[in-house]
């Protein structure tokens, strides 16, 4: 006669494969990835203005979402293999991306120059670290975006994910200003800048 685990044996083991699988089935409920978009190589910012466009080119740490910020008002969530344009006044500005860590990056741009900066994700021992690349000539940053950027498709944050970006907002200030007192800041300069997309 042939033996059947307890229903509830049976029972714990759907409910943890759930859990197990929860994160998988719920990774796009902060933002929706749209493959029609792609990075258009004729954009030119709007007359006076300066286009930056940060890019997510990497597939490592896909489950992580950053959350990018200017100054300290939230404009995207970035996942994996996505891109966002953002277009601002010439002069200095600071951005600053959060998962589990901060990035920032100090940046100083000039009209009519369009500047790319990669949001580089790497897994440490205990934790994945998030940080800007800025992809200037000959760098590998420029390399990689170069590589990825046919790939890359344009993202929306969902009403779930800015609600989510709210409550976290305190907190990831908090994070904010801890990495800026570590010193671990990346810098845009002006030269960076050019006339058409790489």
């Amino acid at each position: 006669m042939r033996r059947f685990p307890p229903a509830s044996l049976v029972a714990m083991v759907i409910v943890l494969s759930l859990l197990v699988l929860a994160p998988i089935a719920t990774a796009s409920d902060k933002y929706e990835k749209n493959e029609n978009v792609k990075i258009d190589p004729a954009r030119k910012p709007a007359p006076g203005k300066a286009l930056i466009y940060f890019a997510r080119t990497q597939v490592m740490g896909a489950a992580i979402k950053a959350k990018l910020y200017a100054g300290e008002e939230f404009v995207s969530i970035l996942a994996s293999k996505t891109f966002v344009p953002y277009e601002c006044d010439p002069g200095k500005h600071v951005f600053a991306v959060v998962a589990e860590n901060a990035g920032l990056l100090d940046a100083e741009v000039v009209a009519d120059k369009i500047y790319v900066v990669q949001v580089a994700m790497h897994m440490g021992a205990m934790k994945a670290r998030v940080h800007f690349e800025v992809a200037r000539k000959d760098s590998e940053a420029l390399e990689e975006f170069l590589d990825a950027k046919g790939d890359l498709e344009g993202i929306t944050t969902t009403d779930d994910g800015r609600a989510w970006v709210k409550e976290d907002a305190e907190h990831d200030l908090k994070k904010m200003k801890k990495y800026r007192e570590k010193g671990e800041v990346e810098t845009l300069k002006p030269e960076d800048g050019t006339d058409t997309l790489p």
